[in-house]
């Protein structure tokens, strides 16, 4: 069938894109990108969670984020190497570092003036606060940001994808991965030092760094993924909090319920993930001896692409999936994959995305949108500017209409 990703005005987009699957069957061959487009929820639980069928290698973000990268590892090393960080990266480790959050998220809003009203764009906040955390949690020291920030633009919307072998692009990208590695290599000699005058290991990287030589992880199994942990989520999560504040200006009613009961904050952010799913499209391969899938038959080689956001809306997963519901009672949705590869920086992005809305609602008693751009594709779906502004009609406490 005909598709594509791109971000088309006038075509209500990708809810459009998702009924034109629903109506042609869960897993269909596209011929543009020669592959399978798997959009049912059941098929794409067997995708994510059958590893003798299906695989990432072979995929353009298994070459970004390379074989031993926990991202695209599909052997049992995937979860040694989740181990090392698993329990510091967990829901009850993020609650405790929630002040902490707290005080990143208020800082960074604070240093925008939001409370008059001028319009402000966001995505700078966004980038501000997403390396502040890196900062909290991986010990990457500012002065690294700049090396950062230029991968993460090199990288928008493209890992998924893939470039074009050999093109300007594919070359640009090479290069700045090799300036992230040489700053993660600059990081670890850093750890070594400090972990051979006897201190804990204190941030995310020195964990894997004092974890090489355990259970088989070796110096590129610690590079690798430290590469992938510290990178893995910068754009995602930025898009996820444009995804949510563009919702909430655009929506006054949901903007109060929320500040008046800032605890159901977290149930809207998993609503805004599902209806508007920021990685919307992953790749797997086919192993070989191919498979069936959705009464098709999928060859040894044949690319798959997993429709995240058309799973997390299949009807039979829930009601009126179309429909944002402000007051949808919490389920699973595949906003952070599933299975095998489900996201370890889950409550991590959580935590940011939560402290970082509550600071704008508490800062912006009249949040108005502005401007929102969402860029050329939804491949990977948020803003890339998001302006908003604190609307003066409100600075006295009102709402705007």
């Amino acid at each position: 069938m005909p598709f594509d990703f791109e971000l088309r005005a006038g075509e209500d987009l990708p809810a459009g894109a998702f009924a034109r699957l629903r109506a042609a069957g869960p897993v269909v061959w596209s011929e543009a990108l020669a592959g399978w487009l798997v959009s049912g929820a059941a098929e794409v639980r067997i995708v994510l969670s059958d590893l003798a069928r299906f695989t990432s290698a072979g995929t353009p973000v298994a070459e970004v984020f390379k074989g031993e990268g926990m991202l695209v590892n599909d052997t049992a090393m995937h979860h040694v190497i989740r181990a090392v960080w698993a329990r510091h990266v967990s829901r009850p480790a993020m609650d405790a570092r929630s002040a902490d959050f707290a005080r990143i998220a208020a800082a960074v809003l604070a240093a925008a003036q939001p409370g008059g009203g001028a319009p402000i764009d966001f995505m700078p906040l966004f980038r501000r606060m997403v390396l502040e955390v890196i900062t909290l949690l991986f010990g990457v020291p500012q002065g690294d940001w700049p090396v950062i920030e230029h991968y993460a633009a090199l990288s928008a919307d493209t890992p998924a994808l893939g470039y074009a072998e050999g093109s300007a692009a594919q070359r640009r990208h090479e290069a700045g991965k090799a300036a992230v590695y040489a700053m993660i290599d600059a990081q670890v000699a850093e750890r070594r030092v400090r972990l051979a005058r006897g201190e804990p290991p204190a941030d995310l990287i020195a964990r894997m760094v004092a974890a090489v030589g355990q259970n088989g992880i070796t110096e590129t199994v610690m590079r690798d993924n430290v590469f992938n942990f510290t990178l893995g989520a910068v754009d995602t999560t930025e898009r996820w909090m444009g995804n949510a504040l563009a919702r909430l200006a655009a929506n006054p009613a949901d903007a109060a319920a929320l500040r008046a009961e800032p605890a159901r904050i977290e149930a809207y952010l998993d609503e805004v993930m599902r209806h508007d799913t920021v990685a919307q499209v992953i790749q797997r391969k086919v192993r070989e001896g191919g498979a069936t899938l959705g009464a098709q038959a999928l060859a040894a080689g044949d690319s798959v692409y997993v429709l995240l956001g058309a799973a997390s809306r299949d009807a039979a997963e829930h009601d009126a999936p179309d429909a944002f519901d402000a007051a949808r009672p919490p389920r699973a949705n595949f906003g952070f994959g599933f299975g095998f590869h489900y996201c370890l920086g889950l409550h991590i992005a959580r935590a940011e995305v939560t402290a970082l809305v509550a600071a704008t609602l508490a800062a912006m008693p009249a949040l108005e949108l502005v401007a929102c751009d969402l860029g050329p594709t939804w491949a990977l779906l948020g803003p890339r500017r998001l302006v908003l502004r604190n609307h003066p009609a409100g600075a006295n406490g009102r709402h705007a209409a």
